[in-house]
């Protein structure tokens, strides 16, 4: 799978309540992206994607009490542009209309062949690209490239960061100009971290930065990139 490694910084987030389709399709997806959340059903998809990084959706349409529309529909509430994938085994009028609603990449029949998976993907990395989300300018110095999960220096070097300084980036991106709490970085990382350890987070990703001059520190309150 070494001609697909566009796609190896990526994570896709796929919903599907049949074991078996579940089970081809997410060991097919670990082949070719860094990272699978294979879900079951879109109440436990929806709360994967409000605790991940996700940078694609792949949805069932049908799946009990949630549907992959359903889904779909709750994660634009926040989030207009992260591709979404809708997958069926039939689509009906009724469903169609819905889906068109929703800004979806595309819809697939299933089960999920793996030339109809590779398109998709890349049709979800143009979507990423054209709107600029695999890459977003933090000062005159540096960039971030959500694709490569690396900050970018004006030489084009790039720095690759690690699990934790991901996951504080990308929350004080998304939430650019606020003052993300001390509290908020645990419960993003899922893990019990002292003040101490944040700081030292905090100051390895500044190192990381050079020009760390919009990451601002509210004292005894938390941090903002503005």
């Amino acid at each position: 799978m070494a001609k697909y490694n566009e796609f190896k910084n990526l994570s896709v987030l796929y919903a599907e309540d049949d074991l078996m389709l579940r089970e081809i399709t997410e060991k097919t997806l670990q082949l070719i992206v860094g990272k699978v959340f294979a879900v079951c059903d879109g109440a436990e998809a929806i709360e994967i994607y409000e605790k991940n990084p996700i940078d694609i959706v792949i949805l069932d349409i049908h799946m009990g009490s949630v549907s992959g529309i359903d889904v779909a529909k709750s994660i634009r509430k926040t989030n207009e542009k992260v591709p979404i994938v809708i997958v069926s085994g039939s689509l009906a009028t009724d469903d169609l209309l819905e889906a068109c609603k929703l800004n979806l990449v595309e819809y697939i029949q299933k089960p999920i062949e793996f030339n109809a998976l590779i398109k998709v993907l890349y049709c979800a990395v143009d979507r990423l690209q054209s709107q600029g989300l695999l890459v977003a300018k933090i000062n005159d110095s540096l960039s971030y490239d959500f694709f490569a999960k690396a900050f970018i220096y004006p030489d084009g070097t790039k720095t690759i960061l690690t699990k934790n300084e991901i996951h504080v980036i990308e929350l004080l991106l998304s939430n650019r100009s606020q003052v993300i709490k001390y509290e908020m970085f645990s419960y993003d990382l899922e893990e019990c971290m002292s003040d101490g350890a944040l700081k030292n987070l905090i100051l390895r990703l500044r190192k990381k930065m050079g020009d760390d001059s919009n990451l601002k520190n509210l004292a005894k309150v938390g941090y903002s990139l503005i």
